[in-house]
């Protein structure tokens, strides 16, 4: 009995440097409380360079709970499983801890308005209507004719695909939506597959391009990037909103950035449009709140048209590149959709009361 208590010691410690040593990649949902006033969700992703994803908290105002736009969280898991997550782009909140593994988080939110730092706990929760997701990574180089001084071709990959297990018509639909977001084309494959069948798209191209040049002098102008990256900004009530993120440079030219939106109704077994949101006859007052987020964004006053500014057009309609979430509705304008490159992209989230008859809440 003491020997098996012994070993079964031994494999709890080796289990738990194992984690630490390697941390794995994986998706969680995480919900937690820092107060009884403060609720956190968050929606969290490991991979081997970086931890990150999106939040959001609900606190209490006037006795009503009131739901805050998702914040992007950027970060990376250190020695001993240590890590800190900053609001992207954001200086005045952060979260630091530890995993314990990867269905739990402990540590403290650090926030300029408060006085001391609070301590929070965040478990992986997949209450119903909310869908579990198996991530797979790749990061892959190879080089012109498997030269090393040729030019070479970098992807990295990362994706979320749902589990198997699920209602197998839901999984279908979602697994092929998921496929057409990033840019796979053909038969329904799985996880590993399709990224492969990506992969190997990309590194023939590149190829392809470089059959009837010479390459030699100044290789690293030839040289080819790419990521895909998936995140998800909600997860609950039936309701799963993926974002995409791809980047792509060839040779010295900028690269280029662009973010795309699913947004899937479990319940329904579809992709949602805009259509199924907006009411009729509504569409004008929509583009008059998107006007107000696009002048309060840029400092634009009221008086200044929009084209003076840099804009296309002095009015701003709704884009089919939106995302719902709990706390409002994001719609999300890339690099030349509405502005020039030096405007950079648009992203413009309007709370769900200010919204109240223009828009059907699911």
């Amino acid at each position: 009995m003491k020997k098996q208590f012994i070993l079964l010691s031994c494999l709890i410690i080796l289990s738990q440097l194992s984690f630490a040593q390697n941390s794995p990649l994986f998706y969680e949902h995480y919900t937690g409380l820092i107060s009884q006033d403060l609720k956190i969700t968050a929606d969290l992703i490991n991979l081997k360079n970086s931890f990150s994803g999106f939040y959001y908290y609900q606190f209490k105002e006037e006795g009503a709970w009131k739901t805050s736009k998702p914040i992007a969280l950027d970060g990376r898991v250190g020695e001993e499983q240590a890590f800190v997550l900053n609001e992207f782009g954001e200086n005045h909140s952060f979260f630091q801890g530890r995993l314990e593994n990867s269905k739990l988080i402990r540590g403290q939110w650090h926030n300029a308005d408060l006085k001391e730092a609070v301590d929070f706990t965040l478990k992986a929760t997949y209450p119903q209507g909310s869908i579990p997701m198996n991530l797979v990574e790749s990061d892959e180089r190879r080089y012109f004719d498997d030269d090393p001084t040729l030019p070479q071709a970098h992807i990295h990959i990362s994706v979320l695909f749902p589990t198997s297990t699920m209602d197998q018509a839901v999984y279908h639909q979602l697994l092929k939506r998921i496929d057409h977001l990033i840019g796979f084309r053909g038969e329904l494959k799985q996880g590993q597959d399709i990224i492969t069948s990506l992969e190997e798209r990309f590194f023939h191209q590149f190829q392809l391009s470089l059959a009837n040049i010479k390459v030699d002098s100044l290789p690293s102008s030839f040289n080819w990037e790419k990521s895909i990256r998936m995140d998800v900004i909600n997860n609950e009530g039936a309701l799963l909103c993926l974002q995409v993120e791809t980047y792509a440079k060839t040779g010295l030219r900028d690269g280029a950035r662009v973010k795309k939106y699913l947004v899937f109704d479990e319940k329904q077994n579809k992709v949602i449009k805009l259509n199924d949101l907006l009411i009729a006859d509504k569409k004008d007052q929509l583009d008059n709140l998107l006007q107000e987020k696009i002048r309060n964004i840029y400092h634009i006053d009221e008086t200044t048209p929009l084209t003076q500014a840099g804009f296309f057009n002095d009015s701003i309609a709704p884009t089919q590149n939106f995302y719902l979430h709990p706390g409002g509705l994001g719609f999300y304008y890339n690099v030349y959709e509405i502005a020039p490159a030096a405007n950079g992209p648009s992203d413009l989230f309007i709370p769900w009361q200010q919204l109240h008859g223009l828009i059907n809440i699911p």
